[in-house]
This record gives structure tokens, C-alpha cells and sequence, in this order.
């Protein structure tokens, strides 16, 4: 493998990063933020245009905990820690927060978790992890597992459909005597029906947890991921860093228009490449399991200027997902988005290793501006217009280099 390499850390676990804003925008209608232990009743709105309510006139339960951290991000300066003896505890998301539930559409949940440098207790454990269970409207979402005294951002994102008017996001002790769940920050935004994730929700009636975006080719003195107002869904996007010999960029705009996922601008404008070819090892993810890798590029170097120039093939564990090597610029042309997605499975140690392999004539070495990684999981409330084959199941860690 190439030398050069670029050190990826799960989405889910931990975000440590800037998120990039705009100030003076509005937030798109359906969107609701709660500040999970905020002790003020009303609302705010952050420089990114989103406004947050505070969960005090949403839940008697638990007790609301201020973190000694001095956090840029107000909503984890806060966190609602459910001390009590239930088995969970749960928020529900109604249409009288504005959140424009309908039965059947789709939604991106997100849960923002922050213990910092001194938690309210330590962990029943002896390895100083704290672990507790999510669940999103009675289905398994997440195994939570955080270190005692972190101080990263973890995000943990799911997209799925309610059966009713209304989204129940609960917070479960791993058994009887486990550790007390807690949470800083809970999020609900609506997403199309047209998405490639949501249209394979349609068919296979599974939830699709979020295990990453990830923008690659992005200069290593960047601090910045892109998400709302740049994403339009509020997806993160975690910027992958690489030396500047394996950067390609632009400040030429994308036409994305042809692409059903809707990638922000901003992910298009850069790609990461390596001759003659590069890799991104997974590592972590449930044997067994399937998952669902969506891949995209754009031609924007202005070198490339006809088909036949960049040409490569993408395979998972040494098996091709491409049935012929992909050439972007014959697809598509210069500055235009392109993207394909596969099933894919973990080998028997839980990884996946992704190959970016150039053909033997091609001038320019293979790349890839961006990646999306989700685990699926049968919903125990819908129902499947096609009955799967196959078995699928929860992972925990992904996308864990590149080199």
C-alpha cells in the first residue's frame, strides 16, 4: 500500500472537530434540537440559524448536570442524567415542537453525548467505560460504551420511520444494576423519500444507523466539518485530512443535480488521491453483519479532460463492487457529482477493507471525495415490501484509516 495514510476515527463514537456555520441563517421547517439539562425554559438559536429548546418542560425525569468543561457548544455544556430505578426513560419528539411527524416518513435522529473531565459517578465497570442502551421507537438503536471522563463530542446517528405522529428516543441501563444513561443533546431531521438510504429503507422496511460522512482530501490545518446550513439535511461531515501530494481541490461549483443524495457542495470540492492505488480499512464492525457504503467523486481536476484519463476499480475484501472500472469524467464530465453505493460485509475479524485500484493505462491514480457508511437493522414496527435474504445486524467502529 501507498505510504501516505489518513487516520480516520468513527462518526458514531466521537466527533472532534469544529463544525462549520453560518451565521444569520434559519433553520429548515421540521427541524428540533433539545438541550438535553438545560435549566432555562426557553430557546436559543446557535449561529448556525438552529434553534434549541431546553428539556425542562419535556421530561420530570432524571436530574440536570452542568459539565465543569468550558465547551464552545452550549448544548453540551449540559447533560440530563436518568439516576433513577426505571428500566428507561424516554423523550418523545410530537408535532406540537413543529417536528412535522407523519407515519411512515423519514427522519435522521441524532443523540450527542458529553460526560467530560469530571462525570457525575464513575462507571459500574472496571475498565472505566460507561455503558448504556438507546432506543428509537422500540428498536435496538445503540450500545452506547464511553470512557470515563471523555471529553469528545460522540454523536450517534439513525435514520428511520415512525409508525405514528410522534418519535420515542429512550435511554436504557444495559441491565438491572448497569450504569445510569445520560444524554446532552437529542436532534430530528426530516429526510426525502428519494435518498438512496431511504429508498433501501422502502424496500427492505430496516432503520439505517449512521457509522459516518466523511469528506476526504481536506488540508491538514483544517478544523472544519460541513453540516447545516451547507448540508441541507444536517448530516456531518468529518473532514479526512491528507498532505497536499494526495489533495486534490477546487473552488469550482458542482453540479450535484444528478446525484439523488444531495452532497453538499463543499465535500465535491475535494478528493483524496495516491498512486497507484490507496485503501480505507474498517475495522470493528459485527460479524456477520451487512452494511451499506455510499462512495462519491467529482472530475474537478482541470488536467483531466477526457474519458479513459482517470479509470479504477473499488473493491470490499478483495471482492469487486464495481462490475466495470469507473470513469468519472465518461459518466459524467468535469465538476459533476457521481456516486455509487454497495452491500458489503465485514470478514471474520469485523473489517472491511475498501481498495481504490487504478487499470494498467489511465494517466491519473483513482480517488474519492467522500464516503458514507451505515449498518441496517430490522425494524420491529415496520413491516418489509421485500423480505431480505440475509441477517443483518449493529456494528460499533468503522473507517478506521487510510493508507
Amino acid at each position: 500500500m501507498p505510504s501516505d495514510s489518513i487516520s480516520i476515527f468513527l462518526f458514531v463514537v466521537s466527533v472532534q472537530f469544529v463544525l462549520l456555520c453560518s451565521i444569520g441563517s434559519s433553520q429548515k421547517a421540521g427541524f428540533t434540537s433539545i438541550d438535553c439539562g438545560a435549566s432555562y425554559p426557553s430557546t436559543y438559536t446557535a449561529t448556525d440559524g438552529i434553534v434549541w429548546i431546553s428539556d425542562s418542560n419535556l421530561t420530570s425525569q432524571g436530574i440536570s448536570v452542568r459539565l465543569s468543561d468550558n465547551v464552545l457548544n452550549q448544548m453540551l455544556a449540559t447533560m440530563r442524567l436518568f439516576n433513577g430505578t426505571q428500566s428507561k426513560y424516554c423523550y418523545s419528539f410530537t408535532n406540537s415542537m413543529n417536528s412535522y411527524i407523519v407515519p411512515k416518513a423519514f427522519f435522521l435522529v441524532r443523540a450527542s453525548i458529553m460526560p467530560g473531565t469530571n462525570p457525575p459517578y464513575t462507571p459500574k465497570s472496571s475498565d472505566g467505560m460507561f455503558r448504556f442502551k438507546m432506543i428509537v421507537d422500540g428498536d435496538e438503536w445503540q450500545d452506547v460504551e464511553i470512557p470515563y471522563g471523555d471529553t469528545r463530542w460522540w454523536t450517534y446517528d439513525v435514520y428511520m420511520r415512525p409508525q405514528r405522529n410522534s418519535i420515542d428516543v429512550c435511554f436504557a441501563r444495559d441491565s438491572p444494576d448497569g450504569d445510569a444513561p445520560f444524554v446532552s443533546g437529542l436532534e430530528l431531521r426530516p429526510l426525502p423519500d428519494t435518498l438512496s438510504t431511504t429508498v433501501n429503507m422502502t424496500a427492505t422496511g430496516r432503520i439505517f444507523l449512521g457509522l459516518g460522512h466523511f469528506n476526504f482530501g481536506v488540508e491538514t490545518s483544517a478544523l472544519f466539518g460541513v453540516r447545516y446550513p451547507n448540508d441541507t439535511f444536517d448530516r456531518f461531515w468529518i473532514p479526512r485530512n491528507a498532505s497536499i501530494p494526495n489533495m486534490i481541490t477546487t473552488e469550482e461549483t458542482i453540479n450535484t443535480l444528478n446525484v439523488r443524495d444531495q452532497p453538499p457542495q463543499k465535500i465535491l470540492q475535494s478528493a483524496y488521491t495516491a498512486s497507484p492505488y490507496f485503501a480505507v480499512t474498517t475495522t470493528g464492525l459485527e460479524v456477520g453483519s451487512k452494511h451499506y457504503v455510499q462512495f462519491y467523486f467529482a472530475e474537478i481536476d482541470p488536467l483531466v479532460t477526457a474519458g479513459g484519463m482517470r479509470v479504477f476499480n473499488v473493491s470490499a475484501n478483495d471482492k469487486s463492487l464495481t462490475s466495470t472500472p469507473l470513469d468519472v469524467f465518461s459518466e459524467v464530465g468535469a465538476n459533476t457529482a457521481y456516486s455509487f453505493a454497495a452491500m458489503v460485509d465485514p470478514d471474520v475479524t469485523g473489517a472491511i477493507l475498501f481498495s481504490f485500484n487504478t487499470v494498467p493505462t489511465p494517466t491519473f491514480s483513482p480517488f474519492l471525495a467522500a464516503a458514507e457508511l451505515f449498518n441496517t437493522r430490522l425494524s420491529n414496527t415496520l413491516t418489509p415490501s421485500v423480505i431480505a435474504t440475509d441477517d443483518w445486524h449493529l456494528c460499533k467502529d468503522c473507517f478506521s484509516a487510510v493508507s
